[in-house]
């Protein structure tokens, strides 16, 4: 007898029990909580309806609901699960973009299928009603947000799409790849309501929304949006409703304006340079009020100053341009692009405002030159009769652009054209697209045609002198514009460049060519100042007419030609030489002069008191002639008692003489006379040697002989006159 536990027993048992699993297996479906099953009917159904993919009411093949998290009951074998799938899991950053593959065919023309069950299906995850809802086949415009989402693979192709992050300082441009046509002469889809940012494409289509770039733009921030995706199936790319292109918002640095055109508007009217101002639109941030309020294609009268901001670049173009300044020495002339056309009464005044100033300028120019020119010769009357002759005798042309210049361009604030009023200096944040400001220098201003090397200068000027050579002129012009005479100036030649080249270096050039062929070169040369003073009065009267004030002209250099020159400066040096010469004659004559005078200086005191003493002299010699006649008077009264006196005494000597010879002899009366005279003067008669001969003789004799002539000898010694001395004789 078998046992329970026999291999024949238990056999059976087993078999009957994995009969049993098995069958529990396909009946009862345990689906795990983070997937789903899909079943399908196999026996024992109706057909499905053509192109069905699921079936919704209990049609043979795959059914419409899955199997959620849980267990299950099937009625198995006419119902089995086909397999399981993961749940449908969308991150924090992610959507879900759907595909039916099942439903409503597309409407006509559209991309995209249209949420015609509305939220019946509840996020997909009812796909029954989804497709009694009448859902429509296609990319779905409704996406899932983050989660687990129970999503028919069968019914449902899940891709995945990143939310759309708007950084700082970009702008989202947004084009709609579905939706209803621009409007004729639209570059952009008008503005749609209840969209949310294009994150309701729905709402977007369904109030009608247009295709292509957008005029609302997305600002920074993160936004769910219908953009290109990625299948979970292929990881291929599945176009979506919205592209998105970046670009920088639009930042105004300080010191710079942001000049805007419209790229879309109303047409422009072709009398106009920029569009008619409108408001409300934000600084061009709100394009769709810009267009509902009638805003104009091109440039725009409104600037944008410094900051940030985000401006549909597919509806406006952004210029940036440095602010405006206007330094110190400077105005800016404005010309207005907008505003009225000036009227034929509003030229007529302001040509007629021109004339009378340009009039009254006029004559005090040449008053000033007739005062200028007085002082050089005396012919001011002629220079400024031919001044006035060439005013008169101006280009017919030049005459149409005054009159041009004064009624078609200056006119009062308010007006289309050249303003009469000008901007002084500063910083200024102006539309150069609707005014155009003409800056210009009112300090004084150089020109120079010289051969240095300066930066705008011409060459100098070649003239030919009356008779025939060849000068080189170099030549300074100071002007300047006064400020309210800048907008005249403006109007007449346009800007101070045109005014130098076209105007300034053509006139002074033929003022000075005419004034050279009138002197020779030497008396040109000579007559400088003359010949600028005449130039300047030239000058100063024709540039008045463009509104210019002549500071002063300045002939810097006068080149005359090379032989000229060496015959003048031979001329020159030999007058220099001639003049030397008288020069150093005239100072040698100085000379001799000072020397005559330094002399008489010097001997100044010798001479007073040779003077003095010739005076005194003469004194003497007049107390001497005086003393010298009671002199002679005496000496002649005294003489002729002395002579009285001698010859009586004479008489008595003689008498006694004659008595004394008698007595003593010849020999003896002079030895008694020697004797007294001996004892009188103290004479030594008594030599120490003395040696007397043995001759014969008396030596009486002899002695007195010897006393004789000693005596005779010491009386022609002593100085006396003749009268004396003959007396002495005598005696």
């Amino acid at each position: 007898m078998e046992t329970l536990f026999s291999p024949f027993v238990l056999a059976p048992i087993i078999i009957g029990l994995l009969l049993v699993l098995y069958v529990v297996s396909k009946i009862v479906v345990n689906v795990g909580a983070r997937e789903i099953a899909i079943k399908e009917r196999q026996y024992f159904g109706q057909k499905m309806p053509p192109g069905r993919v699921v079936a919704t009411e209990g049609e043979v093949g795959i059914q419409a609901d899955v199997l959620k998290p849980g267990l299950h009951i099937l009625f198995y074998p006419f119902e089995r699960v086909v397999k399981k799938v993961p749940l449908i899991e969308i991150g924090a950053d992610e959507m879900g973009v759907i595909e039916a593959v099942d439903g409503e065919p597309l409407p006509p023309g559209r991309i995209f299928a249209p949420d015609r069950a509305q939220n019946a299906h509840n996020n997909f995850q009812d796909p029954i009603a989804f497709i009694k809802q009448g859902g429509v086949k296609g990319i779905q415009m409704r996406t899932l947000p983050p989660g687990l989402w129970p999503i028919h693979p069968y019914l449902f192709r899940v891709s995945i799409a990143k939310t759309t992050m708007i950084p700082q300082g970009k702008v989202g441009v947004v084009t709609a790849a579905d939706g209803d046509p621009l409007d004729s002469g639209r570059l952009v889809g008008k503005a749609i309501e209840g969209h949310r940012n294009f994150q309701d494409a729905e709402q977007f289509i369904r109030s009608g929304g247009q295709k292509g770039p957008q005029v609302e733009i997305l600002t920074p921030g993160t936004y769910r949006i219908l953009t290109n995706s990625l299948s979970m199936e292929d990881n291929s790319i599945r176009p979506g409703l919205f592209s998105l292109q970046l670009a920088d918002a639009t930042v105004i640095n300080e010191n710079q304006i942001g000049l805007v055109e419209a790229l879309d508007g109303a047409p422009l009217n072709p009398r106009d340079y920029v569009a008619t101002q409108v408001e409300g639109h934000s600084n061009f941030q709100n394009g769709d009020a810009f267009l509902q309020r009638g805003g104009q294609r091109g440039p725009q009268k409104d600037i944008l100053l410094p900051g940030t901001y985000y401006v549909n670049p597919m509806l406006f173009k952004v210029i940036l341009e440095k602010a405006g300044e206007i330094k110190p020495g400077e105005v800016a002339v404005i010309v207005s692009n907008v505003g009225q056309d000036p009227t034929n009464d509003i030229r007529r005044a302001m040509a007629a405002k021109i004339r009378e100033k340009l009039e009254r300028e006029e004559k005090e120019q040449l008053a000033l030159a007739a005062a200028h020119l007085d002082q050089l010769d005396g012919q001011s009357g002629d220079d400024i009769a031919e001044i006035q002759q060439e005013l008169r005798l101006s280009d017919p042309a030049d005459a149409r652009l005054d009159q041009g210049a004064h009624e078609a361009y200056v006119v009062p604030d308010g007006y289309r054209g050249i303003q009469e009023m000008v901007v002084g200096p500063g910083r200024y944040y102006v539309n150069t697209l609707a005014i155009t400001p003409v800056i210009i220098p009112t300090t004084n201003q150089t020109v120079e045609w010289t051969a240095e090397q300066i930066k705008g200068s011409f060459d100098p000027f070649e003239v030919i002198s009356k008779d025939g050579f060849t000068m080189q002129l170099e030549v300074r012009v100071v002007f300047r514009v006064k400020p309210e005479d800048a907008p005249f100036m403006v109007a007449k030649i346009g800007s101070i460049d045109r005014l130098i080249q076209n105007v300034m270096h053509p006139l002074i050039d033929s003022i000075f060519r005419n004034q050279a062929s009138e002197s020779s070169a030497m008396a040109y040369l000579q007559n400088r100042h003359e010949e600028q003073e005449r130039a300047e009065a030239r000058v100063r009267a024709h540039l008045l007419k463009y509104h210019v004030d002549v500071v002063n002209v300045l002939i810097c250099h006068i080149r005359l030609p090379e032989e000229l020159m060496k015959t003048q400066t031979e001329k020159i040096l030999a007058e220099q030489r001639q003049t030397m010469f008288y020069a150093q004659r005239e100072a040698e004559v100085k000379r001799i002069e000072l020397e005559k005078t330094r002399a008489h200086a010097d001997n100044q005191k010798a001479l007073m008191e040779a003077t003095v003493g010739v005076e005194i002299a003469s004194r003497r010699a007049e107390q001497r002639k005086s003393e010298a006649e009671g002199e002679a008077h005496y000496i002649s009264a005294t003489g002729k008692a002395e002579a009285e006196k001698v010859r009586l005494m004479g008489e008595a000597q003689g008498v006694a003489y004659r008595e004394q010879v008698n007595a003593l002899g010849p020999q003896g009366v002079a030895l008694v006379e020697t004797l007294k005279v001996i004892g009188e003067k103290g004479v030594r008669i008594t030599p120490d040697v003395m040696a007397s001969g043995s001759g014969s003789g008396d030596g009486a004799g002899s002695l007195g002989t010897l006393l004789l002539l000693n005596l005779f000898r010491d009386q022609m010694k002593q100085p006396q006159n003749g009268s004396d001395h003959v007396n002495g004789l005598a005696k």
